[in-house]
Protein backbone atom coordinates (compact mmCIF):
# COMPACT_ATOMS: atom_id res chain seq x y z
CA UNK A 1 0.00 0.00 0.00
CA UNK A 2 1.32 3.47 -0.89
CA UNK A 3 1.21 6.28 1.61
CA UNK A 4 0.85 9.92 0.68
CA UNK A 5 3.08 12.27 2.40
CA UNK A 6 1.59 15.91 2.49
CA UNK A 7 4.77 18.57 1.97
CA UNK A 8 4.93 21.11 5.09
CA UNK A 9 4.10 24.21 3.32
CA UNK A 10 6.83 27.11 3.14
CA UNK A 11 6.57 29.77 5.72
CA UNK A 12 6.28 33.11 3.57
CA UNK A 13 9.11 35.72 3.95
CA UNK A 14 7.47 37.59 6.71
CA UNK A 15 7.48 34.70 9.04
CA UNK A 16 11.28 33.62 7.84
CA UNK A 17 12.41 37.28 8.64
CA UNK A 18 10.83 37.63 11.71
CA UNK A 19 12.55 33.93 12.88
CA UNK A 20 15.89 35.51 11.06
CA UNK A 21 15.65 38.90 13.23
CA UNK A 22 14.61 36.77 17.02
CA UNK A 23 17.53 34.73 16.59
CA UNK A 24 20.17 37.82 15.27
CA UNK A 25 19.00 39.66 18.30
CA UNK A 26 19.66 36.97 20.50
CA UNK A 27 23.28 36.42 19.10
CA UNK A 28 24.13 40.09 19.29
CA UNK A 29 22.89 40.51 23.10
CA UNK A 30 24.11 37.41 23.94
CA UNK A 31 27.68 38.34 22.61
CA UNK A 32 27.48 41.49 24.47
CA UNK A 33 26.33 40.06 27.49
CA UNK A 34 29.74 37.37 27.35
CA UNK A 35 31.84 40.54 26.25
CA UNK A 36 31.13 42.48 29.65
CA UNK A 37 30.95 39.10 31.99
CA UNK A 38 34.40 38.28 30.33
CA UNK A 39 35.93 41.79 31.08
CA UNK A 40 34.61 42.43 34.41
CA UNK A 41 32.98 41.06 37.39
CA UNK A 42 31.82 44.04 38.33
CA UNK A 43 28.28 44.53 38.54
CA UNK A 44 26.91 47.96 37.41
CA UNK A 45 24.17 50.03 39.59
CA UNK A 46 20.89 48.87 38.80
CA UNK A 47 22.18 44.69 38.40
CA UNK A 48 24.03 45.89 41.84
CA UNK A 49 20.49 47.21 43.41
CA UNK A 50 18.80 43.58 41.90
CA UNK A 51 21.30 41.51 44.03
CA UNK A 52 20.54 43.59 46.86
CA UNK A 53 16.72 43.05 46.88
CA UNK A 54 16.68 39.89 45.42
CA UNK A 55 17.65 38.98 49.00
CA UNK A 56 14.00 38.26 50.07
CA UNK A 57 10.41 37.98 48.96
CA UNK A 58 8.02 41.66 49.14
CA UNK A 59 5.26 42.70 47.51
CA UNK A 60 7.27 45.74 47.00
CA UNK A 61 10.95 47.14 47.68
CA UNK A 62 11.30 50.86 46.71
CA UNK A 63 10.07 53.11 43.81
CA UNK A 64 9.88 50.88 41.24
CA UNK A 65 7.13 48.16 41.26
CA UNK A 66 8.90 44.30 41.94
CA UNK A 67 8.30 42.32 38.77
CA UNK A 68 12.20 42.29 37.96
CA UNK A 69 13.05 41.89 41.22
CA UNK A 70 10.95 38.80 41.21
CA UNK A 71 12.40 37.53 37.92
CA UNK A 72 16.19 37.42 39.97
CA UNK A 73 15.05 35.96 42.81
CA UNK A 74 13.52 33.27 40.42
CA UNK A 75 16.77 32.87 38.31
CA UNK A 76 18.79 33.01 41.60
CA UNK A 77 17.18 30.04 43.14
CA UNK A 78 18.74 28.51 40.01
CA UNK A 79 21.64 30.03 39.79
CA UNK A 80 22.82 31.79 43.25
CA UNK A 81 24.12 35.28 43.00
CA UNK A 82 26.23 35.78 39.78
CA UNK A 83 26.15 38.75 37.28
CA UNK A 84 26.21 36.13 34.63
CA UNK A 85 22.66 35.34 35.25
CA UNK A 86 21.83 39.03 35.20
CA UNK A 87 23.20 39.71 32.28
CA UNK A 88 21.63 36.75 30.70
CA UNK A 89 17.96 38.14 32.08
CA UNK A 90 18.83 41.19 30.27
CA UNK A 91 19.87 39.52 27.13
CA UNK A 92 16.84 37.44 27.11
CA UNK A 93 14.38 40.81 27.73
CA UNK A 94 16.33 42.73 24.85
CA UNK A 95 15.38 39.56 22.22
CA UNK A 96 12.53 40.20 23.63
CA UNK A 97 11.77 43.57 22.54
CA UNK A 98 13.16 43.20 18.91
CA UNK A 99 11.22 40.30 18.80
CA UNK A 100 8.00 41.96 19.58
CA UNK A 101 8.45 44.86 17.08
CA UNK A 102 9.30 42.19 14.40
CA UNK A 103 6.11 40.42 15.63
CA UNK A 104 4.17 43.88 15.34
CA UNK A 105 5.60 44.67 12.17
CA UNK A 106 4.47 41.21 10.93
CA UNK A 107 0.63 42.11 12.17
CA UNK A 108 0.76 45.44 10.55
CA UNK A 109 0.87 43.25 7.55
CA UNK A 110 4.49 44.62 6.71
CA UNK A 111 6.82 43.14 4.68
CA UNK A 112 9.73 41.27 5.64
CA UNK A 113 12.01 44.28 4.49
CA UNK A 114 10.14 46.43 6.35
CA UNK A 115 10.33 44.33 9.64
CA UNK A 116 13.71 45.28 9.64
CA UNK A 117 13.67 48.77 9.05
CA UNK A 118 11.39 48.62 12.45
CA UNK A 119 14.19 46.60 14.36
CA UNK A 120 16.95 48.32 12.86
CA UNK A 121 15.83 51.56 13.59
CA UNK A 122 15.53 50.69 17.30
CA UNK A 123 19.73 50.88 16.85
CA UNK A 124 18.87 53.91 15.99
CA UNK A 125 17.40 55.20 19.84
CA UNK A 126 20.22 55.83 22.27
CA UNK A 127 18.89 54.83 25.39
CA UNK A 128 17.62 51.29 23.94
CA UNK A 129 20.69 50.82 22.06
CA UNK A 130 23.05 51.97 24.94
CA UNK A 131 22.07 52.39 28.21
CA UNK A 132 19.39 49.40 28.47
CA UNK A 133 22.72 47.46 27.37
CA UNK A 134 24.57 49.25 30.00
CA UNK A 135 22.59 49.62 32.95
CA UNK A 136 18.70 49.44 32.69
CA UNK A 137 16.83 46.95 34.09
CA UNK A 138 12.67 47.60 34.71
CA UNK A 139 13.11 50.08 31.33
CA UNK A 140 14.26 46.82 29.51
CA UNK A 141 11.01 44.76 31.48
CA UNK A 142 8.50 47.28 30.79
CA UNK A 143 9.64 48.20 27.22
CA UNK A 144 9.49 43.96 26.16
CA UNK A 145 5.64 44.08 28.08
CA UNK A 146 4.92 46.46 25.97
CA UNK A 147 5.82 45.14 23.00
CA UNK A 148 4.04 42.22 23.25
CA UNK A 149 0.81 43.84 24.60
CA UNK A 150 1.10 45.90 20.94
CA UNK A 151 1.56 42.14 19.51
CA UNK A 152 -1.81 41.08 21.09
CA UNK A 153 -4.17 44.40 20.85
CA UNK A 154 -2.66 44.34 17.39
CA UNK A 155 -4.09 40.64 16.19
CA UNK A 156 -7.01 41.06 18.75
CA UNK A 157 -9.65 42.11 16.07
CA UNK A 158 -8.70 38.46 14.20
CA UNK A 159 -8.03 36.26 17.15
CA UNK A 160 -10.76 37.18 19.48
CA UNK A 161 -11.22 33.60 21.69
CA UNK A 162 -10.61 34.00 25.56
CA UNK A 163 -7.01 32.82 25.02
CA UNK A 164 -6.01 36.08 23.55
CA UNK A 165 -7.94 38.24 25.89
CA UNK A 166 -6.34 36.14 28.91
CA UNK A 167 -2.82 37.21 27.58
CA UNK A 168 -3.76 40.71 27.46
CA UNK A 169 -5.00 40.78 30.81
CA UNK A 170 -1.77 39.29 31.75
CA UNK A 171 0.22 41.50 30.07
CA UNK A 172 -1.67 44.54 31.54
CA UNK A 173 -0.85 43.50 34.46
CA UNK A 174 2.79 42.94 34.12
CA UNK A 175 3.34 45.88 32.38
CA UNK A 176 1.63 47.68 35.41
CA UNK A 177 4.39 45.84 37.83
CA UNK A 178 7.16 46.21 35.82
CA UNK A 179 7.17 49.92 35.77
CA UNK A 180 4.49 52.93 36.80
CA UNK A 181 5.25 54.38 33.34
CA UNK A 182 3.34 51.55 31.50
CA UNK A 183 0.26 53.05 32.69
CA UNK A 184 0.83 55.81 30.15
CA UNK A 185 1.40 53.77 27.46
CA UNK A 186 -1.57 51.11 28.33
CA UNK A 187 -4.26 53.94 28.53
CA UNK A 188 -2.86 55.85 25.09
CA UNK A 189 -2.84 52.33 22.86
CA UNK A 190 -6.52 51.42 24.68
CA UNK A 191 -7.68 54.97 23.90
CA UNK A 192 -6.64 55.07 20.65
CA UNK A 193 -8.02 51.30 19.69
CA UNK A 194 -11.64 52.45 21.32
CA UNK A 195 -11.28 55.34 18.44
CA UNK A 196 -11.34 52.58 15.68
CA UNK A 197 -14.18 50.67 15.13
CA UNK A 198 -12.29 47.36 14.12
CA UNK A 199 -10.94 47.62 17.55
CA UNK A 200 -13.80 49.06 19.40
CA UNK A 201 -15.93 45.95 18.42
CA UNK A 202 -13.40 43.90 19.57
CA UNK A 203 -12.99 45.76 23.09
CA UNK A 204 -16.58 46.29 23.95
CA UNK A 205 -17.13 42.93 25.15
CA UNK A 206 -17.34 41.16 28.42
CA UNK A 207 -14.04 39.32 27.71
CA UNK A 208 -12.03 42.97 27.33
CA UNK A 209 -13.53 43.44 31.16
CA UNK A 210 -12.19 39.88 32.03
CA UNK A 211 -9.02 41.05 30.93
CA UNK A 212 -9.09 44.52 33.07
CA UNK A 213 -10.27 42.38 35.86
CA UNK A 214 -7.77 39.75 35.68
CA UNK A 215 -4.90 43.28 35.12
CA UNK A 216 -6.49 43.88 38.47
CA UNK A 217 -5.88 41.34 40.24
CA UNK A 218 -2.33 40.74 39.30
CA UNK A 219 -1.32 44.30 40.52
CA UNK A 220 -3.61 44.76 43.29
CA UNK A 221 -1.60 43.03 45.78
CA UNK A 222 1.71 45.32 45.06
CA UNK A 223 -0.67 48.58 45.04
CA UNK A 224 -1.85 47.75 48.50
CA UNK A 225 1.85 47.43 49.58
CA UNK A 226 2.46 50.84 48.00
CA UNK A 227 -0.64 52.99 49.72
CA UNK A 228 0.87 50.88 53.12
CA UNK A 229 4.11 51.85 52.58
CA UNK A 230 4.23 55.53 50.48
CA UNK A 231 7.52 56.32 51.56
CA UNK A 232 9.14 53.96 49.59
CA UNK A 233 6.62 53.76 47.08
CA UNK A 234 6.75 57.50 46.41
CA UNK A 235 10.49 58.13 46.22
CA UNK A 236 10.14 57.84 42.21
CA UNK A 237 7.89 60.69 42.24
CA UNK A 238 10.29 63.05 44.19
CA UNK A 239 12.43 62.47 41.44
CA UNK A 240 10.25 63.97 39.17
CA UNK A 241 10.73 67.39 41.62
CA UNK A 242 6.94 67.98 41.90
CA UNK A 243 6.18 70.82 43.18
CA UNK A 244 3.03 73.10 43.46
CA UNK A 245 1.74 74.33 40.24
CA UNK A 246 2.01 74.28 36.52
CA UNK A 247 5.03 72.30 35.54
CA UNK A 248 5.78 74.18 32.42
CA UNK A 249 9.06 74.47 32.78
CA UNK A 250 8.69 69.97 32.25
CA UNK A 251 7.45 70.46 28.88
CA UNK A 252 10.89 71.85 27.62
CA UNK A 253 12.55 68.74 29.56
CA UNK A 254 9.65 66.47 27.42
CA UNK A 255 10.86 67.58 24.06
CA UNK A 256 14.41 67.67 25.10
CA UNK A 257 14.14 63.94 25.98
CA UNK A 258 11.92 63.21 22.44
CA UNK A 259 14.13 65.20 20.59
CA UNK A 260 17.30 63.28 22.54
CA UNK A 261 15.62 59.99 21.84
CA UNK A 262 14.18 60.29 18.51
CA UNK A 263 16.39 62.50 16.85
CA UNK A 264 18.75 59.58 15.04
CA UNK A 265 16.11 57.83 14.11
CA UNK A 266 14.44 61.47 12.50
CA UNK A 267 17.48 62.26 11.08
CA UNK A 268 18.37 59.41 9.29
CA UNK A 269 14.20 58.66 8.13
CA UNK A 270 15.02 60.22 4.61
CA UNK A 271 16.80 57.46 3.76
CA UNK A 272 13.58 55.07 3.40
CA UNK A 273 11.05 57.78 3.50
CA UNK A 274 10.41 57.25 -0.25
CA UNK A 275 7.59 58.10 -3.17
CA UNK A 276 5.69 55.08 -3.74
CA UNK A 277 5.86 53.72 0.07
CA UNK A 278 2.44 52.04 0.72
CA UNK A 279 -0.31 54.06 1.59
CA UNK A 280 -0.69 54.16 4.94
CA UNK A 281 -4.83 54.35 4.25
CA UNK A 282 -4.87 50.70 3.85
CA UNK A 283 -3.31 50.12 6.96
CA UNK A 284 -5.44 50.53 10.60
CA UNK A 285 -2.87 49.12 12.39
CA UNK A 286 -0.48 51.79 11.71
CA UNK A 287 -3.28 54.60 12.12
CA UNK A 288 -3.80 52.59 15.58
CA UNK A 289 0.04 53.55 16.03
CA UNK A 290 0.08 57.17 15.01
CA UNK A 291 -3.56 57.35 17.45
CA UNK A 292 -1.72 55.99 20.18
CA UNK A 293 1.71 58.22 19.89
CA UNK A 294 -0.48 61.63 19.85
CA UNK A 295 -3.21 59.94 22.96
CA UNK A 296 0.25 59.50 24.89
CA UNK A 297 1.71 62.76 23.92
CA UNK A 298 -1.57 64.34 25.42
CA UNK A 299 -1.76 62.36 28.39
CA UNK A 300 2.22 63.08 29.33
CA UNK A 301 1.49 66.76 28.73
CA UNK A 302 -1.61 66.76 30.90
CA UNK A 303 0.21 64.91 33.79
CA UNK A 304 3.54 67.03 33.69
CA UNK A 305 1.04 69.91 33.78
CA UNK A 306 -0.69 68.69 36.87
CA UNK A 307 2.12 67.47 38.96
CA UNK A 308 4.55 70.19 38.24
CA UNK A 309 7.16 68.37 37.94
CA UNK A 310 10.59 69.71 36.96
CA UNK A 311 13.25 66.85 36.38
CA UNK A 312 12.02 64.38 33.34
CA UNK A 313 14.52 61.73 32.68
CA UNK A 314 14.93 60.37 28.95
CA UNK A 315 14.95 56.83 29.98
CA UNK A 316 11.32 57.13 31.30
CA UNK A 317 9.81 58.21 27.86
CA UNK A 318 10.71 54.45 26.50
CA UNK A 319 7.56 52.82 26.51
CA UNK A 320 6.11 55.61 25.04
CA UNK A 321 8.53 55.94 22.22
CA UNK A 322 9.77 52.58 21.38
CA UNK A 323 7.40 51.72 18.58
CA UNK A 324 8.20 55.14 17.07
CA UNK A 325 10.44 52.87 14.12
CA UNK A 326 7.31 50.93 13.28
CA UNK A 327 5.34 53.72 12.26
CA UNK A 328 8.73 54.71 10.25
CA UNK A 329 8.55 51.37 8.30
CA UNK A 330 4.67 52.24 8.03
CA UNK A 331 5.93 54.60 5.47
CA UNK A 332 9.32 53.62 4.25
CA UNK A 333 10.15 51.59 1.15
CA UNK A 334 13.37 50.44 1.81
CA UNK A 335 15.19 49.95 -1.61
CA UNK A 336 18.51 50.45 -3.63
CA UNK A 337 21.66 52.55 -1.55
CA UNK A 338 19.49 54.25 0.40
CA UNK A 339 18.15 51.47 1.89
CA UNK A 340 21.12 49.86 2.32
CA UNK A 341 22.89 52.76 3.65
CA UNK A 342 20.02 53.22 6.29
CA UNK A 343 21.13 49.78 7.32
CA UNK A 344 24.47 49.90 6.68
CA UNK A 345 24.67 52.83 9.77
CA UNK A 346 22.06 51.14 12.54
CA UNK A 347 24.75 48.10 12.04
CA UNK A 348 27.87 50.05 12.45
CA UNK A 349 25.84 52.03 15.84
CA UNK A 350 24.82 48.00 16.78
CA UNK A 351 28.54 47.08 16.77
CA UNK A 352 30.24 50.26 17.73
CA UNK A 353 27.89 49.34 21.32
CA UNK A 354 29.49 45.84 21.21
CA UNK A 355 33.08 47.83 21.26
CA UNK A 356 31.85 50.30 23.82
CA UNK A 357 30.19 48.09 26.49
CA UNK A 358 34.08 46.38 27.36
CA UNK A 359 35.39 49.62 26.65
CA UNK A 360 33.98 51.45 29.65
CA UNK A 361 36.59 49.27 31.82
CA UNK A 362 39.38 48.02 28.97
CA UNK A 363 39.91 51.99 27.89
CA UNK A 364 38.64 54.08 30.63
CA UNK A 365 40.01 57.42 31.03
CA UNK A 366 42.44 57.22 34.39
CA UNK A 367 41.16 60.65 35.84
CA UNK A 368 37.38 59.22 35.70
CA UNK A 369 37.60 54.99 35.71
CA UNK A 370 34.12 53.60 35.46
CA UNK A 371 32.80 51.42 38.23
CA UNK A 372 33.33 48.59 35.71
CA UNK A 373 36.90 49.21 37.08
CA UNK A 374 36.18 48.83 40.67
CA UNK A 375 37.94 45.24 42.42
CA UNK A 376 35.19 44.91 44.55
CA UNK A 377 35.97 40.81 44.19
CA UNK A 378 39.68 42.02 45.56
CA UNK A 379 38.61 43.88 48.13
CA UNK A 380 36.48 41.54 49.77
CA UNK A 381 38.88 38.69 49.41
CA UNK A 382 41.41 41.38 51.59
CA UNK A 383 38.65 41.67 54.34
CA UNK A 384 38.01 38.02 54.38
CA UNK A 385 41.54 37.35 54.64
CA UNK A 386 41.67 39.43 57.58
CA UNK A 387 39.31 38.09 59.51
CA UNK A 388 35.93 39.45 58.28
CA UNK A 389 32.89 36.60 58.58
CA UNK A 390 30.38 38.87 58.76
CA UNK A 391 26.14 37.81 59.11
CA UNK A 392 25.22 41.14 57.37
CA UNK A 393 26.84 43.15 55.06
CA UNK A 394 25.73 46.82 55.50
CA UNK A 395 27.34 49.60 53.06
CA UNK A 396 27.44 53.19 52.14
CA UNK A 397 25.86 52.56 48.53
CA UNK A 398 24.04 49.97 46.88
CA UNK A 399 26.60 49.60 43.95
CA UNK A 400 29.05 48.22 46.57
CA UNK A 401 26.57 46.56 48.74
CA UNK A 402 25.51 44.65 45.52
CA UNK A 403 28.86 43.88 44.59
CA UNK A 404 30.18 42.44 47.32
CA UNK A 405 27.02 40.24 47.71
CA UNK A 406 28.77 38.80 44.84
CA UNK A 407 31.68 38.28 46.59
CA UNK A 408 29.70 37.19 49.84
CA UNK A 409 26.71 35.62 49.25
CA UNK A 410 26.51 33.57 52.12
CA UNK A 411 25.78 37.45 54.68
CA UNK A 412 22.67 39.23 53.56
CA UNK A 413 23.48 42.69 52.13
CA UNK A 414 22.45 46.35 52.44
CA UNK A 415 22.86 49.60 51.88
CA UNK A 416 22.06 53.31 53.62
CA UNK A 417 19.90 53.43 50.71
CA UNK A 418 18.54 49.96 50.07
CA UNK A 419 17.76 49.50 53.95
CA UNK A 420 15.39 46.65 55.79
CA UNK A 421 15.59 47.21 59.34
CA UNK A 422 13.31 44.28 60.41
CA UNK A 423 15.57 41.81 58.67
CA UNK A 424 18.49 42.52 59.90
CA UNK A 425 20.47 39.68 61.29
CA UNK A 426 22.35 39.16 64.48
CA UNK A 427 26.44 37.88 64.80
CA UNK A 428 28.75 39.63 62.88
CA UNK A 429 28.22 43.33 60.68
CA UNK A 430 30.42 44.09 58.12
CA UNK A 431 30.11 48.09 57.68
CA UNK A 432 32.12 49.33 54.50
CA UNK A 433 32.41 52.84 52.66
CA UNK A 434 35.01 54.62 51.10
CA UNK A 435 35.33 57.59 53.63
CA UNK A 436 34.24 55.38 56.74
CA UNK A 437 36.67 56.40 58.62
CA UNK A 438 35.55 60.36 58.94
CA UNK A 439 33.13 60.61 61.72
CA UNK A 440 31.48 63.72 59.65
CA UNK A 441 31.11 61.46 56.58
CA UNK A 442 27.05 61.20 55.26
CA UNK A 443 26.74 57.41 56.16
CA UNK A 444 29.27 57.24 59.39
CA UNK A 445 26.58 60.23 60.39
CA UNK A 446 23.34 57.48 59.39
CA UNK A 447 25.54 54.67 61.36
CA UNK A 448 25.73 56.87 64.55
CA UNK A 449 21.83 57.78 63.84
CA UNK A 450 20.24 55.04 62.84
CA UNK A 451 22.11 52.29 64.65
CA UNK A 452 23.60 53.77 67.54
CA UNK A 453 27.24 52.76 66.01
CA UNK A 454 29.87 55.90 66.62
CA UNK A 455 32.68 53.99 68.16
CA UNK A 456 34.03 52.08 64.87
CA UNK A 457 37.57 50.62 64.80
CA UNK A 458 38.53 51.45 61.24
CA UNK A 459 40.63 49.22 58.83
CA UNK A 460 41.33 50.36 55.12
CA UNK A 461 41.22 47.74 52.25
CA UNK A 462 43.15 48.42 48.93
CA UNK A 463 43.18 46.89 45.80
CA UNK A 464 44.29 47.79 42.04
CA UNK A 465 41.84 49.13 39.78
CA UNK A 466 41.28 46.67 36.62
CA UNK A 467 42.90 47.77 33.56
CA UNK A 468 44.38 50.85 34.96
CA UNK A 469 47.95 49.82 35.72
CA UNK A 470 48.97 52.30 38.99
CA UNK A 471 45.73 53.26 40.03
CA UNK A 472 44.18 51.61 43.27
CA UNK A 473 40.57 52.00 45.09
CA UNK A 474 40.55 51.68 48.77
CA UNK A 475 37.69 50.80 51.03
CA UNK A 476 37.32 51.54 54.43
CA UNK A 477 35.78 48.44 56.66
CA UNK A 478 35.14 47.45 60.27
CA UNK A 479 33.30 44.60 61.92
CA UNK A 480 31.01 45.17 65.19
CA UNK A 481 28.71 42.98 66.47
CA UNK A 482 25.50 43.52 66.33
CA UNK A 483 23.69 45.53 68.89
CA UNK A 484 21.34 44.25 71.26
CA UNK A 485 18.44 46.32 70.73
CA UNK A 486 17.68 46.89 66.66
CA UNK A 487 16.05 49.33 65.24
Amino acid sequence: METQTQATPAAAPEERATGVIMAAALAYFALNALLLGLVTPTAEWDHAEQLILSQFPALGYNSQPPLYTWLVQALFTVTGPSLEALLALKAVLLTMIVWGLAMAARELGLTAALQWVAVLGLALIPQIAWEDQRNFTHTVLVVAVAAWCLVVLLRLPRRSGWGSYVLLGVLLGLGALSKYNFGLFALGLLAAAVTLPTWRRALFTWRFIVSLALAAVLFVPHGLWALSEPTAAREGFHKLEMTAGIGWAALLDLAAGLAATLGGLVLLSPLVLRRGAPRLQGRLGCRLLWRTAGVVLVLAVALLLASGARDIKEHWLQPMVFYAPLLLACHAAPAGWRGRAFAGIALLVLAAVSLALPGQALWADPERPSRLNAPYRELAAEMQAAGAAPALVLADTDPLAGNLRLALPNAVVMSKRSFFPERLPGGDWLLVGEHLEDPGAPFRRWLARTLGLSQLEIRRAQAPLYYLPGQSMGLDWAVVAAPVEQP
